[in-house]
Parts: C-alpha cells; structure tokens; sequence
C-alpha cells in the first residue's frame, strides 16, 4: 500500500481546510485581532448568501448592496457566537444566521428606498470623513473644494471595481473603463492600495469593493466609528498624493 507523503510548505497555507482550522486556533487566543481576517476570509461565502437571495426577489424590490450589508452583519454575528471546538463547521452554523439577519433587515425597511438610503449613508460618512480632515490653512475655497473632488474620486473609481464584478454582462463597445490609460490608472491605484497600512487598507477594501459601511468595519476592528472615518480619510489622502505622482 503506497504512503501518503505528509503535507508541508505551501500546500499547508493555501488548502482552505488549514487556512480556517489556523484563524479559528487564532481566534481561540484573540479574536479582536483576528476577527478582521476571518471576516474577508468568509466575506465572499456571505455575498453568495446575499446574491441568492437578491436573485430570488421580485422586481422592482431592494438592491443586492443592501441584502450584502444584512449578511455581513449576520456573518459578523456568527463569528462572535462561533465555538471553534464544537464539531460543528462554520459555514453550517453561519448560513442560517446570515440569512436570518437578510430576513431580519429586510423586513425593517422600506424595499424601495433601502438602496437610496444606503447610497446617502455611505456618501455622507465618506463627505463627513474627509471635510473632517481638511486642514484651514490648505488654499482656497476652490482649492480645497477641487482636491476634496479628486479624493471622492478616487473612492468612486474603486467601487467601480465591485460593480463590474456585479455586472456580469457587460457592453459589447468599449468604454471609458476599457482605454489603455485608464487601466494604467487603475493599475497604479491598485499597488497604491497595496502600499497602505494595514487598517487603512483593510478599510478601503471592505468599504468600497465589499461595500461594509463604517460603522460595521468599526465593529471588526474594535475600533470607535470616528477613528474608522479617520483612517479613511488618511488613507484616501494618500491615494491622492500617490496618484498625483504617477501623472
């Protein structure tokens, strides 16, 4: 009978199997430091919950960011109530959790306005974030008013990468999206991002191309509501200043 050889080096990082069983060893230490990991390790298994339930909907119903934002709080949930040694697996105990908290929220609000009224939280804690740390003595009113543009900006390029993710049939004809400086940009935003502090950019991920809002990454990170907007608006100014060398 042939000997199974035993695994080791890569093989033990990327099986999903021992990447969950070493976040929930992790968690049994700390799981304020570790919860921000296993919430992006299962955020996509949350979104697929989400998606289902979007696709089952009638029309002219609620949006798929707002059935997202109900299952990520029912994910957050289960990670905190999680018992790791119980012989019970995660996705088993968290699946009816998240979709409990879909129903749950979505019963709360009204189905023709929960899209706008996430639209209008998100953008007013992004303003909210970024005036906050505009500094008095930065110009002009113009000035500070074209370079707060370019920050928002920049946020809305970013959460046009989820949205083509959520696309699935694009536009036969090219747009702008799709010319060869435009990616470059995108490009160059993207290993921007990759050079930020962890915080802040786990904020910037989660925010705009998983669409949490605020008060939710607070809730990951253990950290007040005020220091996440913090955060992002440090981050988003460096994004600025990076991309403003790259021209």
């Amino acid at each position: 009978m042939k000997r199974r050889r035993p695994r080791h080096g890569l093989d033990l990082v990327v099986r999903p199997e021992r990447v969950e069983a070493a976040l929930w060893r992790h968690a049994l230490a700390d799981l304020a430091r570790t919860r921000g990991k296993i919430f992006s390790h299962y955020a996509r298994f949350a979104r697929a919950i989400a998606r289902d339930r979007y696709l089952s909907r009638r029309p002219d119903n609620y949006e798929l960011g707002d059935v997202e934002q109900f299952a990520y709080e029912g994910l957050l949930q289960a990670i905190d109530r999680f018992e790791p040694l119980r012989a019970m697996p995660f996705r088993a105990f968290a699946r009816p959790r998240i979709a409990g908290s879909i129903a749950n929220g979505l019963g709360k609000y009204s189905e023709a306005g929960a899209n706008a009224a996430y639209r209008r939280r998100a953008e007013r804690d992004r303003l909210k974030s970024l005036m906050a740390e505009m500094p008095e003595d930065g110009g002009s009113a113009l000035q500070q008013l074209s370079k707060l543009a370019a920050t928002l900006a920049i946020g809305l390029i970013i959460e046009e990468w989820r949205q083509e993710e959520v696309e699935q049939v694009r536009a036969s004809e090219p747009t702008a999206y799709d010319t060869l400086a435009w990616k470059q940009t995108e490009l160059a935003l993207r290993d921007s991002i990759a050079m930020l502090p962890a915080n802040e950019a786990f904020i910037v991920q989660q925010h705009y191309l998983n669409g949490v809002a605020f008060r939710q990454i607070a809730l990951i990170l253990g950290l007040s509501n005020g220091r996440v907007s913090q955060l992002h608006s440090r981050a988003l100014g460096k994004l600025h200043k990076q991309m403003a060398k790259s021209r």
